[in-house]
């Protein structure tokens, strides 16, 4: 009697055996609909932060051009008739701005007279080029020091005259600072733009221009280090196609006559470069769109997915960064799951519906799990947990957005959070919380370290890391316990206090982390027994709403804060320099 029960079963289950593999195959093509929209929507969540990434390196190197500029000639200060008779406080100035990049760096000024002053600093010394005598070819010196005694060491052979240059003339037709055009540096075989700002004399009146430098190649270092897939690039251009930078390619080369030209992206010979350009063209002309996603097609009817952000600023900066990734190169992986799933469900036969709808239950979690990771980091949850323990290509895919995020939000050297990180983390908390409460208040502390540029000039940079490293630890411990550390770069560091809701309460920390920042290091190697080195900081604060109802007018104003305590500071430690002398 069992045995006509087992036979009835099975008589009963064969009949839909052909059915379940078809089922069983019909899932695979769901798998393969399901893992296609999840991978292209974690492709475009991962390109945009590329992008994102990018524009955050340019605006670095702008800033820092602004500051060389407020260092030179701070806003208000007035330039002398004469270089000759204000050099000791131009030398100064000028070491201290070219100083701001680390230990290379250049600005100069000129004035309506002719003369010129430039200097340019190449680790422990600079080089200053002088003109007093408009008319006159221009005298070199070498300087050991900021206030050092300049050494003569050659002149030029032909006049230097600044009002001819086109910075100048470019400036001094504007108010407020200027990009001129991008051009080709000779000597270095490499791209160079200059920011430039027109200088009042006592009696208001237009006296000269001071300026600084940004060579590029910086940034083509930069997008060549980006993580992207064996066949994706970054681009960076201009309104006319000219590339700025771009991976795995020059943005000079030869011509035909043996001269260095700039490389446009209609001539370059690169189909992906020449399409994404012919598809992004019309973004320089919307500034309602500044960043967006799109699918193209390039030569040979090639698919191609972009990312792009467009990227300006108030002195003329008109440039767009491009990720690119062809979408053969996206879907690779999930076309072979696909074969692999339809054809274990043909072999499956008569395990086909158990098995297979165990495995497509849990790749349906697993994927859900995934998307639903994705889609908070994408909301600004940088730590959002990614829930999937499988050891296949889901697995895979899935440790891979974790490297890969954690690549993007990571400071390397300190392990904190990074300078992409923070406006995630500051929109999440301004976000309120998803049963729809508000909001809660909390502080930003902008930390600026005070003496880490002179302790990384003597002892070295890999001092100066350890002495990063050290000071990170120390702001962590003092950290509540839901506070955040992030490095915007440099030796900046913003740190996140939720609930803090006064000025009381904000003060008593900054207090707290500028005591604990004031001993000396211990972390540093090479130091001879009983000398002390120290950094300190200048701590600004902000505190949310009432400094600032979104992440960068909060971060200006701490930022501002920080910067008034600093040259309050500094001003306090002339003083005192003075009232000794």
């Amino acid at each position: 009697m069992d045995r006509k029960r087992s036979s009835l079963r099975l008589s009963l289950i064969l009949p839909f055996v052909v059915l379940i593999s078809l089922l069983t195959g019909t899932l695979g093509v769901l798998w393969y609909w399901m893992d296609s929209t999840t991978v292209s929507g974690l492709s475009k969540q991962v390109m945009v932060e590329i992008t994102e990434r990018t524009a955050q390196a340019i605006s670095q190197d702008v800033r820092y051009s602004s500051a060389t500029l407020e260092v030179a000639f701070p806003n208000g200060l007035p330039a002398a008739l004469d270089i000759g008779g204000d050099l000791g406080n131009l030398q100064k100035r000028l070491w201290a701005a070219a100083s701001l990049r680390g230990t290379t760096g250049s600005v100069y000024y000129g004035n309506i007279a002719g003369q010129s002053i430039g200097l340019r600093r190449d680790g422990n010394q600079a080089e200053m080029r002088l003109n007093t005598l408009a008319g006159k070819p221009r005298q070199h010196f070498l300087l050991d020091g900021i206030t050092a005694t300049p050494r003569p060491t050659s002149s030029e052979s032909v006049v230097f005259d600044p009002r001819t240059r086109p910075w100048f003339k470019l400036a001094r037709q504007t108010d407020g600072p200027v990009w001129t055009p991008v051009y080709v540096d000779f000597d270095n075989h490499d791209l160079v733009m200059t920011l430039a700002r027109r200088v009042a004399s006592r009696a208001g009146a237009f006296e000269g221009v001071v300026a600084t430098d940004i060579f590029l190649n910086t940034l083509r270092r930069f997008v060549d280090q980006l993580p992207l897939s064996h066949g994706g690039q970054v681009f960076i251009l201009e309104p006319d196609g000219t590339l700025i930078a771009a991976s795995g390619m020059p943005n000079v080369r030869l011509d035909a006559h043996g001269e260095l030209e700039r490389v446009n992206a209609r001539t370059s010979g690169d189909s992906m470069l020449a399409s994404a350009y012919a598809q992004l063209r019309p973004v320089f002309m919307e500034s309602d769109t500044p960043t967006g996603t799109a699918l193209i097609s390039a030569a040979k009817g090639r698919k191609i997915q972009l990312a792009y952000k467009h990227i300006t600023d108030k002195s003329g900066l008109n440039w767009i960064a491009v990720v690119a990734v062809p979408r053969d190169d996206i879907f690779m992986t999930v076309r072979e799951n696909v074969i692999l799933v339809i054809a274990l469900g043909l072999l499956a036969l008569g395990l086909a519906l158990a098995i297979g709808l165990h495995i497509f239950s849990g790749i349906a979690r697993d994927m859900r799990r995934l998307a639903h990771a994705v889609r908070r980091v994408g909301q600004g949850e940088i730590n959002a947990p990614i829930r999937v323990e499988r050891n296949d290509e889901i697995g895979e895919l899935a440790r891979n957005f974790g490297h890969m995020r954690d690549s993007l939000f990571t400071d390397t050297l300190t392990g904190c959070a990074n300078r992409d990180a923070l406006p995630h983390i500051l929109a999440m908390l301004m976000r309120g919380t998803e049963d729809g409460q508000p909001p809660q208040p909390f502080a930003l502390l902008f930390i600026d370290l005070n003496r880490f540029k002179p302790l990384n000039d003597r002892w070295g940079h890999d001092n100066g890391d350890r002495a990063l490293v050290e000071v990170t630890q120390r702001i962590k411990a003092e950290l509540p316990k839901h506070g955040v550390l992030a490095r915007l770069g440099g030796d900046e560091f913003v740190a996140v206090l939720p609930g803090i809701d006064d000025d009381a309460k904000a003060v008593w920390e900054r207090c707290r982390l500028e005591s604990v920042l004031e001993p000396g290091l211990t972390a540093l190697e090479g130091v001879p027994e009983g000398e002390v080195v120290t950094v300190g900081a200048s701590i600004g604060y902000g505190l949310y709403p009432r400094d600032g109802d979104d992440p960068q007018a909060l971060l200006r104003h701490a930022d501002q804060e920080m910067y008034r305590r600093k040259n309050a500071a500094a001003r306090g430690s002339a003083a005192k320099g003075f009232s000794g002398a």
